[in-house]
């Protein structure tokens, strides 16, 4: 399931403002990557949200809630980045590790992942999507285990008898 695209009214509005405030097209693909964490650079890549928070931007009304959705966002892909170490997916603490580390994760999200991105091509609620995913991963995990066990402790008493 797809975020909602931008509305036709939505994109005349945007590209309306752009022209009115002289940006140029590089500046304006700044502002769209910088407002989609580099998911996007241009306005037909902005999902309805993203377009909603661009128009009040240019108005100059959405400043803060611009930090808050982007931390919201970090804050998200640290904890997929958590939990990826404890399914056992990442390992180490070198920068070869981390890059490598970020690789798969990627791979993962790409081949197997709910939304079949990138991590940094994701916006906030694909990126809960994807936190789900992992989170069910380690109680799979987790439960995988704990029969793993019962099955091994059932045994040796059975041997040991």
């Amino acid at each position: 399931m797809t975020a909602k695209p931008l509305s036709p009214a939505q994109l005349k509005k945007i590209q309306t403002m752009f022209g009115k405030l002289g940006f140029e097209p590089e500046d304006k693909q700044g502002i769209i990557s910088s407002l989609t964490n580099g998911r996007a650079t241009s306005t037909k890549d902005i999902t309805f949200d993203e377009a909603k928070y661009l128009i009040n931007y240019l108005v100059g009304q959405a400043e803060p809630d611009k930090v808050t959705y982007q931390e919201q966002c970090r804050k998200v892909i640290g904890r997929i980045y958590r939990l990826s170490y404890e399914i056992g997916m990442s390992y180490g603490d070198t920068p070869e590790d981390k890059l490598m580390n970020c690789a798969k994760i990627n791979k993962f999200c790409r081949e197997r992942g709910a939304v079949k991105k990138n991590i940094n091509e994701m916006n906030l609620q694909e990126l809960k999507k994807t936190h789900k995913q992992f989170e069910a991963i380690l109680q799979n995990n987790f439960d995988n285990t704990v029969k793993q066990l019962i099955r091994k402790s059932i045994n040796q008493k059975v041997v040991m008898k």
